[in-house]
């Protein structure tokens, strides 16, 4: 039996889980709580079966790394006026 050759790939999931969804920032669970503005979906009753979308979570960091620029560039300005 041969394998096709998606099984060559692992598979991301677009919902994760509270726990991995902050292992994938980076951060521990608490932290992300505290930090993360992105609200769970429910897939049913009960915070067990809430997930978050992978992809919201990809916008909530590029913003992030957006304001970093855009601060990047106001300190820039600052500079400038001196």
């Amino acid at each position: 039996m041969s394998k096709s050759n998606t099984d060559k790939f692992p598979v991301i999931p677009r919902l994760l889980t509270r726990q991995q969804a902050a292992a994938y920032c980076g951060v521990s669970v608490p932290t992300f709580d505290g930090i993360c503005p992105v609200k769970a979906i429910a897939l049913g009753n009960g915070k067990r079966l809430e997930r978050f979308d992978r992809i919201s979570l990809d916008g909530w960091i590029d913003s992030l790394a957006l304001n970093g620029r855009e601060m990047s560039k106001d300190w820039l300005a600052e500079l400038e006026k001196q």
